[in-house]
């Protein structure tokens, strides 16, 4: 963030924190020139007072969270890393249903390949390492579908050429999705299956509108990014290391 996003929200954060009643009177405004030069320059008492604010972001950041043996990429139609996320959110739905909704079995998921913006480094994950793959505010989101709605999904996947899924595999033939299978079952249209992805993939992002037509759902208020922080301290406390691998999830089919 530059010097004048930062000095912009402190002042809002001052001026909304003020309890004086006051009234605007005039204003007026005036160009100002922003370039490489006045970008560089530095404010030492500014500084001085986003010093402690800063060391304690950057102390949170740099906490160690797990390890990993391997660097995991993410790319379509699947990767280790899109499979780990998919693998790890599908776990966590079912954790979270065993609690909160214990007649909802979730079968499968999805975590959509834009959605990833970093990829994770060999040897120690940090926070700052969650956060760079999950910037954004994003929670875990559980769907009921149709059996049909799910062989839509599958096909609108299809024409995106792949996403992170678990539970679920499929081959990719025509822009069309063959030999869908839901726990290694062949999906059958008149059945409902459960599922659990991210809320902006739920409300229609990245153009999966059928997910707005679930017959059910249940928002978990949990942050993807706080998964993905807690499941990997898990794998830590029980001496496991984040491993993952393409298995064929998506193929495409000759």
């Amino acid at each position: 963030m530059n010097i004048r996003l930062l000095i912009a929200s402190f002042l809002i954060v001052f001026l909304f924190s003020c309890r004086t009643i006051s009234e605007t009177t005039s204003y007026g405004y005036k160009n100002m020139s922003i370039n490489i030069n006045t970008d560089s320059i530095t404010d030492e008492a500014f500084n001085e007072i986003l010093a402690p604010y800063k060391n304690q972001v950057e102390q949170k950041m740099s906490r160690i969270i797990g390890y990993a043996e391997q660097g995991l990429a993410s790319y379509r139609p699947e990767s280790p890393l899109s499979n780990f996320l998919s693998d790890l959110i599908l776990d966590v739905g079912n954790r979270y249903c065993n609690v909160h909704a214990p007649e909802v079995q979730v079968q499968f998921s999805l975590f959509n390949h834009g959605g990833i913006r970093a990829s994770l480094p060999q040897g120690e994950i940090k926070i700052l390492n969650a956060y760079q793959i999950m910037p954004f505010e994003n929670q875990l989101v559980i769907l009921q579908l149709t059996g049909k709605q799910v062989v839509d999904l599958a096909d609108y996947i299809t024409t995106r050429k792949g996403e992170g899924v678990a539970g679920i595999t499929f081959g990719m033939l025509n822009s069309k999705a063959v030999d869908i299978k839901i726990e290694g079952l062949q999906i059958d249209v008149n059945k409902k299956y459960w599922m659990i992805t991210s809320d902006y993939i739920a409300n229609g992002g990245d153009g999966m509108k059928v997910l707005t037509w679930a017959e059910k759902r249940i928002d978990t208020g949990y942050l993807l990014r706080d998964a993905i922080i807690d499941y990997i301290e898990d794998l830590n406390k029980k001496g496991l290391k984040v491993n993952a691998k393409a298995d064929g999830r998506i193929y495409h089919v000759e």
